[in-house]
This record gives C-alpha cells, structure tokens and sequence, in this order.
C-alpha cells in the first residue's frame, strides 16, 4: 500500500477511535492527515514517472504546500473560464478538493478556537477518498499530467495546446 492511502486509512481511524466523544487532537489530526494523504497522492504520482529512480525522493521536495493550492486555485478558475469542459471536470474536483483541504488543515493544524466535530472532519476525509477515486479515473489524461508537471515546477510556462492540420 502507498503512503499516501496509508495516511487516508489513518485519518480515517483518527477520526473514529474515540468512540462517542471524540477528542479534538484526533480529529484535528484525522483532517490534517487526510490533506496529507492527497498531498502525498500527487507528489508520487508525478516523480513516479521519473525515469531515475535515486532522484525521486528529491524530485518530491520540490513539491511546496503553497504553490501547489496556487496551482489548484488557478485550475478552478480556468476551468470555469474554459466554460467547464466536461473532460476536465474530476480533475477541478480534484484541484478544488486540495485547494479546499489545505485550508481545512490549517484551521485544524492552527485555530485551537475551532471545534471539530466527527460529522465534518469525516466529511473531509470522504471527500478525500472521492479525490482519490477520481484521481485513479484521470491520472493518465495529458491535462491531469500536465497538472503534476506545474504542481511541480510552477514557474514554467502553461502548456498550449497546439492545433494541427
């Protein structure tokens, strides 16, 4: 098993393992875990087509928390933009999901103000399984690569599609 599914299976138990009442420290880490698992999911999808397999591990630090929502936050607005093409739709699923989740981590990594309860961090978890899901339908799909490829390196140029005679 992947770490990344490794780490959903782990949110998932964080967040059920406190029978009816629920400490806050597991569902805290049950949300941050399952933005981790997803994380994770799209850093080894991309260095795993790396053809050298000792440069993977640093392949995937260059990943950064930061430019990767800045990716996912742009892809959602380019797919509406775009008119919502409907081969693309699981992929802003996906990005969306990220973006969303990464937010949710730091509330639950950040803001002890907040109050988890079981019924919204499962939520989380759910819809990072549904992510998950979507990600194995599309992970093979040029938009979906080209996607790793600027959750990696940002700064390169948008690729265009180029039409031909």
């Amino acid at each position: 098993m992947s770490l990344a599914q490794d780490l959903l299976e782990q949110a998932e138990h964080l967040a059920n393992r406190d029978g009816a009442n629920p400490k806050q420290a597991s569902l805290r880490r049950a949300v941050s875990t399952a933005y981790y698992a997803l994380f994770h999911l799209l850093i080894d999808e991309a260095v795993g087509h790396w053809s050298v397999a000792r440069h993977r591990g640093r392949l995937a630090r260059t990943f950064d928390h930061g430019s990767m929502k800045r990716v996912c936050d742009d892809y959602v607005k380019s797919f509406y933009k775009a008119g919502k093409p409907a081969s693309e739709l699981l992929l802003k699923e996906v990005a969306q999901t990220f973006s969303e989740l990464q937010l949710r981590r730091h509330t639950a990594d950040y803001d002890n103000s907040y109050v988890w309860t079981r019924a919204l961090a499962q939520e989380w978890i759910d819809r990072t399984g549904i992510a998950f899901t979507y990600w194995d339908t599309i992970r093979t799909q040029d938009e979906s690569q080209d996607f790793l490829l600027s959750s990696s390196f940002p700064d390169l140029p948008a690729h265009k599609k180029t039409r031909r005679p």
